[in-house]
């Protein structure tokens, strides 16, 4: 067992998988597929940026909550830890749900469909449930959680993985020992490619992706197999250094994968594509999805080994990033496009300010808490 110091390499790409993250939703303003907003000159060069990192950026930051999860649970007890996760996600859910998802659709009904209808109305509608009339004629009640399904689905799997190991705390050693010859040497990189290539081709095509949390199955395969890798192999050497040995290789994959995957689909499909050309995507993703995964954590494990101040500063900071990032992004390019203004050009000044009103709204938390703090001392005592 490795001895459970600070992982900082995990610290360092996790910060980097959010900061990527953000960059991504930018992205969708001017890329080809559907969106919230977007720009008059949509372009898809863009879709480079989609095609290189969805496969399995997200997949990655499960991985790292399973990881740290693991690491957690021999420090502390699964309710203890269930306790704090359910503080730490539910917290910023249920506050972005009520405060920052209506800007969202504020800016969705008066940039995609053409209405005009203010801030404020979009509040009193979504609070109280109210229908509201789209141009066609129709109407609808104004939901949805965006970018914040993220939140719900890993409180999820951290309750059921909390939940197990207080009922059975024999489970994770017994699964990371019976797993070990699976997850050793050359399998770490080919057992879970494996597993994901087969449920691209078998459950996604049954199960789409609907970033539901009652119905997305294939979402829910994926990314709880990932927070279930990084669990049992938190603590376990023999799998880290194989994922250390493994990460050229890997890098090697999943660069061709890439790569095939670029001239495979110059631009995402506006329809359903050819049906080789999907099982042909569906495999070359697969294997992108884990074979990156792999050389992201191999060469972060070799080169990012001691503490670094901003990235411990940011290792805490990116859960608030993550909650503000998407309504800040879209609030800052709406006012671009009433402008006139919002053009690819726009693309990294959105991204830099979005980056940096999340920082200023951070430190103001910061500042409040250490306030709150501060009055509630005598009392505590």
């Amino acid at each position: 067992m490795e001895k459970m110091s600070r992982r900082h390499d995990l610290d360092f790409v996790r910060v980097a998988a959010f900061m990527l993250l953000i960059v991504y939703h930018v992205s969708l303003i001017y890329n080809s597929s559907n969106f919230l907003l977007k720009a008059p000159d949509s372009t898809p060069a863009f879709d480079v940026i989609h095609l290189l990192t969805h496969p399995w950026r997200m997949t990655l930051l499960f991985f790292i909550s399973g990881a740290v999860t693991g690491i957690l649970l021999a420090r502390q007890s699964p309710g203890s830890l269930r306790r704090v996760r359910t503080r730490q996600l539910l917290m910023p859910f249920f506050a972005g749900i009520l405060f920052l998802i209506p800007p969202q659709i504020y800016v969705s009904l008066n940039a995609s469909m053409g209405m005009h209808i203010s801030l404020s109305e979009v509040f009193w509608h979504y609070v109280t449930l109210t229908p509201v009339s789209l141009p066609g004629g129709e109407q609808t009640l104004l939901v949805g959680v965006q970018h914040l399904w993220y939140l719900a689905y890993l409180w999820s799997y951290t309750v059921i993985v909390t939940l197990a190991v207080a009922a059975w705390p024999w489970l994770l050693p017994y699964a990371g020992d019976r797993l070990a010859p699976w997850l050793t040497g050359k399998w770490v990189l080919i057992t879970p490619a494996l597993l994901f290539i087969a449920l691209r081709l078998v459950l996604r095509p049954v199960f789409p992706p609907t970033l539901d949390l009652l119905t997305d199955w294939y979402s829910h395969t994926v990314y709880m197999a990932a927070f279930l890798i990084g669990v049992m192999m938190a603590t376990r050497d023999d799998y880290w250094d194989a994922v250390v040995n493994m990460r050229r290789p890997a890098l090697y994959l999943a660069l061709t994968s890439a790569l095939a995957l670029v001239l495979l689909f110059p631009t995402l499909p506006s329809s359903a594509p050819e049906m080789w050309r999907l099982s042909a995507g569906r495999i070359l993703g697969g294997a992108f999805q884990w074979c990156a995964i792999v050389a992201v954590l191999g060469y972060a494990r070799i080169w990012c080994r001691s503490e670094n101040a901003t990235i411990r500063y940011l290792n805490r900071a990116v859960l608030t990033y993550y909650v503000l990032h998407q309504t800040v992004m879209l609030l800052i390019a709406y006012e671009l496009n009433r402008m006139g203004l919002l053009s690819a050009s726009a693309f990294i000044p959105i991204a830099v300010a979005t980056l940096a009103i999340c920082a200023v709204v951070y430190e103001l938390k910061l500042r409040l808490e250490a306030i709150a703090k501060a009055i509630l001392r005598p009392y505590a005592a």
